[in-house]
């Protein structure tokens, strides 16, 4: 009979099944050790995370702290996980396979969250997470918690079946109640406890390949820098690698990385495909041996440490993933022991391709920069991309100044060593040492906007130029290369009046104003603020130095310029801003540079080219050397200019060293380089001659005036008190230019000129005018012994006016207010505007005492009468020749020079070497040149009655007629 038919016995049955379904559910629902552990630890995490660590550490959790704790984020979701998870096991107890499948994944999951503050604490860096015990318990708990838990996973107790055996074949015969539930039970018994289990060696396997993964990101290589090995170094950390970050070994990480995600796959794979396990095995062997192998050949192989423990060592990261290589490599190969030869034999290739690959995929090292050195021949010294040296290991280091070879130096006593300068921040540079391509970081300095220039180490000291910004002081400091961090600012000054720098920094020197520096041959440096120049041996730099022992003034404009010189005597400086002059020993002072005509290409004769020079410099054997726009040359001692092989144009900066190379250093395309020359000073004289000069540019044979005159260089001309911009004494606010006049006394005084100030011009007698612009009326100003008159223009100022030139004969002035118009004032207070039609030249305006001006209009120049009328005088070439030549016509010369009133009243010109006088049209006489003691490359020339004042940089040349 059916059962639907008995109701009775349906229900009993049903009652039945139910009870006996409940005691299953309860008996598989117990709550098992792992639970209670999981439990537990998740109230000692919450409890470590909340306790408050000590004062020291500065290694909170949950408090929050001056420095930030990267694992904190997840040391807070480590006991919540690990709660989520015994719960989350509790609601999946009915379904077997997914409970297995939830503690799988919540194994993984708590390891993960571990990991990860670990990681954030590791990468960090800091001594006081390591000790803190906060932090300790926190990552005790999440590695408890991840054995609990994967033990749970692969551990699944069975529910023993309800039937002591199997139950026989049913007749066909309808069941009756003990038979139905009897079968019930055994089907339930028989599918939902039984659970598929992955091998352990695969479970192993697939753990050890994760963790190899998530040991990429740790670092691998730790620099120890100054900062860390001083006092606060347990909070400040170390500089971290991690693998990713090293370029050298971007393939091989590659590579094992590839090789653990194929063993992590095929581990997973195992339990669904037999097939999976022929590819774990071998997988491990070569992910082991690609791992051992390769860290053993290149990681862990770092350079020498400083005495003082500075420089690399091997990171954690570096023995996490050895030892789970090892750990691999010895599973792959003991589950291989009892397999066929030929599955023996892939295991066994795939463990020699792997050291294979780790013997020659990673490299210890970046390769090292070397260049091809030919003596004599320009190479480049650093491989420097965007003014960035990276070395072997990665390590970046910026040219923290404007001029290259101020962040490069070496020992000042010749002792092997190299130093950098590197720019670390805004207001911020490190001084590294660099040797065999290795760039180690040693003293970090705080210097303001303005970088110092580096010296030289000596005695373990490192002796640099800091501040040296216009109006701002400097000074010459000594800093131990022990000390941490040093401050350099020179913002805060000590009750003595000292300089307050960090203790131990000593100050050798200090000024104001912009200070540069040069390091010369002779193991010296030259050093100027804009007014002096010092040249200080390498040795006299300590503690009591006075610089008043160190002035050097070579010849007329050197005070404040660039002085060079070499072991043999040879000095070369700067006369004036296109002025360059050499005196070597027994000899007279030759000028090179400053007075060839414009258009002049390089020549033997350097005096007969058109060159700016950049910088200079003289070598061991008294080579000048001569950089800028125009391609490297140098002139060696028989006065010929050679021109340096190879491409070294553009160079902004060059050192003669002792050991006879020469540094040049260039910016190209923007980035800073830095290039040597090995063997400089002995390969110079065989390097080819320039061409010999044109007839045009030939300077060697000046030509001889008709006066004689007397050169004396000027005691320092006082400076007048500041007057405003109507000439009267007062408050006033002075610009940066000032012009030669006469005081009172008639003394020859600099006056400064008001900063409101648009143009001004000397008037020939000792007095000087000025203009100043204003929106109703410009106003002239003439002041003559501190004695100012005011002229003021009866017209309104034009929209757009200008008045960038003038000038001045006694009481007449002309300024340029357009583009080709002119106002003149004349005595008695006239002015007027007279147009002429042409381009004026700079420094090419002339105001004669009779009315008429003259002035360079395009390539001629041109006298133009108080009635508009023009007389061209001489010119008419862009490319002609020099005013003193008297061998072509005055229509073939050139205009260019400076254009000013004589004594006489005539138009006088000075074009670098000579002084002519325009006697009319066509009509050109050389007054005075070099051998009547005409300066030469002036930068002015002021007339004051019968005489000439030049100027050369901070020098004032009086040229007085011979009577």
């Amino acid at each position: 009979m059916p059962l639907r038919d008995l109701p009775t016995e349906s229900k009993a049955a049903a009652a039945l099944l139910r009870t006996e379904e409940l005691q299953h559910r309860r008996t598989i629902r117990r709550t098992r050790w792992q639970g209670v552990t999981l439990a537990c630890l998740a109230v000692g995490a919450t409890v470590f995370v909340l306790l408050p660590g000590p004062a020291g550490t500065g290694c909170y959790l949950w408090r929050a702290t001056s420095q930030p704790v990267s694992g904190r984020g997840w040391a807070l979701v480590l006991p919540v996980t690990l709660v989520a998870l015994v719960f989350a096991d509790r609601l999946s107890a009915d379904r077997f396979v997914l409970r297995q499948q939830v503690r799988g994944w919540g194994a993984l999951t708590v390891a993960v969250v571990t990991g990860a503050t670990w990681t954030g604490l590791v990468v960090q860096g800091r001594a006081g997470c390591s000790t803190s015990p906060a932090v300790i318990g926190t990552l005790c708990c999440g590695l408890l918690g991840a054995a609990v838990a994967a033990s749970w996973a692969t551990r699944v107790r069975d529910v023993p079946p309800l039937l002591a055996g199997p139950v026989e074949d049913s007749s066909a015969e309808p069941l009756n109640q003990s038979e139905l539930r009897e079968t019930f039970v055994r089907l339930v018994s028989a599918i939902e406890t039984r659970t598929v289990r992955a091998g352990r060696p695969a479970v192993l396997a697939g753990v050890a390949a994760a963790l190899l993964l998530v040991s990429t990101v740790l670092p691998w290589r730790e620099l120890i820098d100054p900062v860390a090995t001083g006092p606060t170094g347990a909070e400040a950390g170390v500089i971290r690698s991690q693998l990713w970050e090293l370029p050298y070994a971007a393939g091989w990480a590659v590579l094992v990385v590839a090789a653990a995600v194929t063993t992590l796959a095929a581990a997973v794979a195992t339990p669904a495909l037999r097939s999976a396990d022929r590819v774990l095995r071998p997988a491990a062997v070569a992910t082991g041996t690609l791992v051992v192998v390769g860290i053993l050949a290149a990681p862990v192989h770092l350079p020498p440490r400083l005495g003082d423990g500075v420089g690399y060592r091997v990171g954690v990261g570096v023995w996490v993933a050895l030892g789970l290589g090892a750990f691999l490599l010895v599973l792959g190969l003991v589950t291989s022991l009892r397999r066929t030869p030929w599955e023996l034999a892939i295991v066994v290739v795939a463990g020699t391709a792997g050291i294979a690959a780790g013997l020659f995929a990673p490299a210890p090292a970046g390769p090292q920069y070397e260049p091809d050195v030919v003596a004599g021949v320009p190479y480049r010294l650093f491989d420097l991309e965007g003014g960035q040296l990276e070395d072997r290991y990665g390590m970046r280091v910026a040219v923290g100044t404007a001029d290259p070879l101020d962040s490069l130096a070496e020992t000042l006593d010749g002792t092997p060593g190299q130093w950098l300068l590197g720019r670390t921040g805004s207001e911020g540079s490190t001084l590294f040492e660099y040797r065999d391509g290795v760039a180690l970081p040693r003293v970090s300095l705080s210097h303001g906007t303005t970088p110092p220039a580096l010296i030289g180490v000596t005695d373990n000291r490192m002796l640099l130029l800091a501040g040296g910004s216009s109006g701002r002081p400097w000074a010459l400091l000594s800093v131990p290369l022990d000390l941490v961090a040093a401050d350099l600012t020179l913002t805060h000054k000590n009750p003595d009046g000292s300089y307050y720098v960090t203790p131990g920094v000593n100050v050798l020197a200090s000024g104001t104003g912009a200070a540069l520096l040069q390091r010369n041959a002779d193991r010296s440096i030259a050093l100027r603020d804009g007014t002096t120049t010092w040249q200080i041996p390498a040795n006299q730099l300590r503690v009591g130095m006075r610089l008043t022992d160190f002035v050097v003034d070579p010849g007329p404009g050197a005070p404040g310029n660039e002085v060079s010189t070499g072991p043999d005597g040879t000095t070369a400086w700067r006369t004036s801003r296109t002025g360059l002059a050499v005196l070597r020993p027994g000899g007279r002072t030759r000028q090179l540079t400053g007075i060839a005509p414009a258009g002049c290409a390089l020549s033997s004769d350097v005096a007969s080219s058109s060159m700016s020079v950049e910088a200079f410099a003289v070598d061991l054997r008294g080579n000048l050397w001569l950089g800028g726009s125009f391609p490297t040359s140098v002139v060696t001692p028989d006065g010929v200019q050679r021109v340096v092989p190879g491409n070294t144009a553009a160079v902004e900066t060059i050192e003669a060293r002792p050991d006879g190379s020469v540094v040049l250093g260039s910016s190209p395309g923007g980035g800073d380089q830095v290039i040597r020359v090995d063997d400089a000073a002995a390969a110079a004289p065989s390097y080819p001659a320039a061409p010999v000069p044109t007839a045009r540019c030939d300077r060697r044979t000046p030509a001889n005036g008709t006066t004689a005159y007397r050169a004396t260089v000027m005691d320092a001309a006082r400076v007048d008190p500041p007057v405003n911009a109507e000439g009267r004494p007062g408050k006033a606010v002075s610009g940066a230019s000032t012009q030669l006049a006469l005081d009172p006394r008639g003394r020859v005084a600099r006056v400064r000129m008001p900063s409101a100030a648009q143009a001004w011009a000397p008037d020939g007698l000792g007095g000087v005018w000025w203009t100043v612009p204003s929106a109703a009326r410009p106003v002239a100003v003439h002041l003559q012994r501190s004695t100012a008159a005011v002229v003021r223009d009866p017209q309104q100022a034009s929209v757009g006016q200008r008045g960038e030139s003038a000038a001045a004969s006694g009481d007449r002035l002309v300024t340029g207010i357009g583009s080709a118009t002119y106002n003149l004032y004349g005595p008695g207070q006239q002015v007027r505007r007279l147009p002429v039609t042409g381009e004026l030249r700079q420094d090419s305006l002339v105001q004669l005492p009779s009315g008429a001006i003259a002035m360079v209009l395009g390539e001629r120049l041109v006298e133009v009468s108080p009635d508009g009328r023009s007389t061209a005088l001489l010119g008419g070439v862009s490319t002609g020749w020099p005013l003193s030549t008297t061998k072509v016509p005055v229509t073939q010369r050139t205009a260019d020079g400076l254009w000013f009133t004589g004594p006489d009243g005539r138009a006088w010109g000075y074009d670098g070497s000579h002084l002519v006088r325009v006697d009319g049209p066509g009509r050109v006489t050389v007054v005075a040149g070099p051998a009547q003691g005409v300066p030469q490359a002036a930068d002015q020339v002021t007339v004051i009655g019968d005489d000439l004042y030049f100027e050369l940089g901070n020098d004032v040349v009086r040229l007085e007629p011979v009577r």
